[in-house]
């Protein structure tokens, strides 16, 4: 069965944080309703694409944002439009994410009993100033009782995000972090080094001097040691930010890497099929006038050349464990990937350590270091 995956962003927080390039704005409780209500027509207009009639949905995903900030009708009026509107697999992935702020045992259940069950949980830190410099207001206590409370509501699929290389980290901090999380045992993680986009104000904060990035080589430790660490407690590192135990890669994000089709709800939403790609206004303001008005809130979209596709199939293939499939590559795009790619791959070959990637069972992967 081809992979259908659908996405919904929520876009609100109680605080922007500083180094979050996602669209978002701070949360205001009289915007929510109007937002769900758009978000619905937004469903319902996309239902009657044949691409989408004809599939079935594996994934469902609720990012943002904070989604845990709608209220408990409001998350059900959403996920109840997308069951009205698509056909769901019996086994369909359906994620939430959150934040331990805005959580409860009340809450978590609510979102168990209406069909969620997946949960990804935004720890980023266990440590209380860590937590601080990145401008969360949540504690690394709220972190772990939000964990229990999922495990109490039934979750059995929980996913914590952490963030290394945090200004002034060290790699027993970051090591200390990742103890911690396993300590939960959750069945997924994702761990990202801190990125300073220009236009956020750790961006700006960077370039003034005010905040000092850390060193490549430290950052590479705490990568290198992640990997270790991890796959020691048996987690497959099966893409570079991602590890899950065994069944538990988040299908919604394979989706994105497979290049299979995909829908995105909300402001700043992209979709993808049949080398189709259209993405959403950039404004909650902008995005409900245009679906009050009857109109699909497309900002712009474009058609992938056959270049295009080949280069996005490679870069998201390699993100992967993986890799890239030769048999695959070559009946997707028509050609040979090591002949088509023999001098990029040539000079991958020359690395004065050892080559940067490896040929195993007809797959093409890039290895750790």
């Amino acid at each position: 069965m081809k992979k259908f995956g659908i996405y919904l962003h929520i876009p609100f927080c109680r605080r922007k944080c500083g180094y979050c390039d996602f669209y978002s704005i701070v949360d205001e409780a009289p915007l929510r309703q109007r937002f769900v209500d758009a978000a619905v027509k937004e469903i319902r207009l996309h239902s009657d694409n044949e691409i989408f009639r004809n599939e079935q949905v594996t994934s469902v995903y609720f990012g943002g944002g904070t989604p845990s900030l709608l209220e408990r009708p409001q998350i059900a009026n959403l996920l109840e439009a997308i069951r009205a509107s698509f056909s769901i697999s019996a086994d369909c992935e359906i994620s939430l994410e959150a934040n331990p702020e805005s959580l409860s045992l009340e809450k978590l259940v609510f979102l168990k009993s209406i069909g969620f069950n997946r949960i990804s949980i935004g720890a980023q830190s266990f440590n209380d100033d860590e937590l601080k410099k990145l401008g969360r207001i949540h504690s690394a206590e709220q972190v772990i009782n939000s964990v229990e409370w999922a495990k109490k509501a039934g979750f059995d699929n929980i996913s914590l995000d952490l963030i290394f290389a945090i200004p002034g980290q060290t790699t027993a901090q970051w090591r200390s972090n990742l103890l911690q999380a396993l300590k939960l045992q959750p069945q997924h993680l994702s761990t990202y080094c801190l990125t300073y986009e220009p236009e956020t104000d750790f961006g700006k904060k960077l370039r003034s001097g005010a905040l000092k990035k850390t060193s490549e080589e430290t950052e590479r430790i705490m990568y290198l040691d992640t990997i270790e660490l991890l796959e020691k407690h048996n987690f497959s590192h099966y893409e570079i930010s991602n590890f899950a135990r065994r069944n538990f890669a988040c299908r919604h994000n394979q989706t994105y890497w497979d290049l299979s089709p995909y829908l995105g709800i909300g402001p700043s939403a992209h979709s993808y099929w049949e080398n189709h790609r259209q993405w959403n206004v950039r404004s909650v303001a902008n995005y409900i006038e245009k679906l009050d008005s009857g109109n699909l809130p497309i900002e712009d979209e474009e058609n992938l050349s056959q270049q295009q596709k080949e280069l996005e199939f490679i870069f998201l293939r390699l993100r992967t464990g993986e890799g890239i499939s030769l048999e695959n590559y070559r009946h997707s795009l028509g050609k040979d990937f090591l002949l088509s790619h023999e001098s990029s791959i040539r000079k991958l070959s020359g690395h004065p350590d050892a080559p940067l990637f490896q040929i195993e069972d007809n797959r093409f992967t890039l290895t750790s270091a």
